[in-house]
């Protein structure tokens, strides 16, 4: 049978993720991650607390199955590329016309929501869903 709230409790904690990184450009959401990132990296890692929540569910429910597995795969990739963008464009300024016409093109506002609709259904998958 599965547990409802950890997979509400998830929704919220995507809905918080998206509401921080929130920007009409990708370049806005990159100069948010700076913000943290020069602060501290681990803050940075800290405020993607779907990460977190997810190895925390993954180790206290005792989950480790394709849908925990593809979760922290997305997540993983998904930090790892902010802190390569961010090195790139922020601390070492290399960066090309190309990436930064991909960067400043805008994006959709239905864009930061897609992560509170898609990990909360692999957490249900995972759960035994």
């Amino acid at each position: 049978m599965v547990m409802w709230k950890p997979i509400i409790l998830f929704v919220f904690v995507e809905l918080f993720e998206a509401n921080w990184q929130r920007s009409s450009t990708l370049m806005g959401t990159l100069a948010k991650s700076y913000y943290f990132y020069s602060k501290s990296v681990f803050l940075l890692l800290f405020m993607h607390l779907g990460y977190l929540y997810t190895l925390y569910l993954s180790l206290a429910l005792d989950l480790l199955n394709w849908p925990i597995f593809f979760i922290l795969l997305l997540k993983s990739m998904d930090i790892f590329m902010k802190i390569h963008l961010v090195q790139r464009v922020f601390v070492r300024q290399d960066v090309d016309s190309a990436l930064m016409r991909a960067l400043e093109s805008p994006t959709p506002w239905w864009y930061y929501l897609m992560g509170a609709v898609t990990y909360p259904w692999l957490l249900y998958l995972a759960m035994g869903g």
